[in-house]
């Protein structure tokens, strides 16, 4: 997400706060931005807990304390909240299928009030994908569940995509390690995990991205350890899923949630 050039006070710098990672979700908590117009893969789900922000659309605005962007939906931010939640969620799996036909039915509008209320309780919420599915579970109360314990397929592809952050493992070599078809395997993996595997991977190398960060590897290094071909390949893929420059990095303190565990 690319911050307009707007003047702002000594003590308020944007998007500095606290980024959290979990399989196919982020949690930002902070200081929020401007933005301008851009669109992401990701569903977003956005909650400011003092002040509203404005959404512009290429047919409507909407002037709002919480709101539900679907994937792939042009728009621009204009927001000077200190105390902001975002949510960006994977689109092709149970969390992200509701929450994407609410932002395209109304923008979220009829669950500002309880998505606040949300908000509030789980603002300091140390588990982040606790506080993510609290949300969601507001927008989508019918929403699917995902089995608690990972059959061994799936645990040996998680092991697979694991072992090789920095490169791009195939299905076909995931599947063949588990001993099953991809097409199998691509059945198991997305109701299990709640993502498709491939999806998944490019999660493992983002995460990477962040925690490189995190650990004091410039952007072109973490680039490099994660897989991309440099830089500039890295900041198209990370506007593309989060709406960020992955340079807004430097300035927030990463966090890696829970991930399934391929060895229990």
């Amino acid at each position: 997400m690319t911050t307009l050039s707007t003047a702002t006070t000594p003590d308020r710098s944007p998007w500095n706060g606290t980024l959290t990672l979990t399989p196919g979700a982020v949690l930002y908590r902070g200081v929020g931005g401007d933005s301008n117009l851009h669109a992401h893969h990701a569903v977003q789900v956005m909650i400011s807990l003092d002040e509203p922000f404005v959404l512009e659309f290429a047919d409507d605005h909407l002037c709002a304390t919480a709101a539900v962007i679907p994937s792939g939906l042009p728009h621009r931010l204009q927001c000077t909240s200190r105390r902001l939640l975002l949510v960006l969620v994977e689109p092709f799996g149970p969390r992200g299928r509701g929450l994407g036909l609410a932002g395209e039915r109304t923008r979220g509008r009829e669950f500002e009030g309880v998505l606040a209320r949300i908000a509030t309780e789980h603002a300091d919420e140390q588990n982040a994908a606790s506080a993510i599915d609290s949300l969601i579970r507001a927008v989508t109360p019918g929403g699917l569940q995902r089995p608690t314990l990972l059959s061994e397929p799936v645990r040996s592809a998680l092991r697979h995509l694991e072992q090789k952050p920095g490169s791009q493992p195939t299905l076909a070599g995931a599947a063949a390690d588990a001993h099953i078809s991809p097409s199998r395997l691509t059945h198991l993996f997305t109701r299990e995990v709640g993502i498709p595997f491939r999806r998944y991977g490019l999660w493992i190398r983002l995460r990477t991205v962040a925690e490189r960060v995190a650990f004091g590897d410039n952007l072109t290094q973490a680039a490099v350890s994660a897989g991309f071909s440099d830089s500039s390949h890295l900041s198209r893929v990370f506007k593309n899923n989060f709406g960020l420059s992955p340079s807004a990095l430097l300035r927030m303190t990463v966090h890696r949630d829970e991930w399934p565990d391929s060895t229990s």
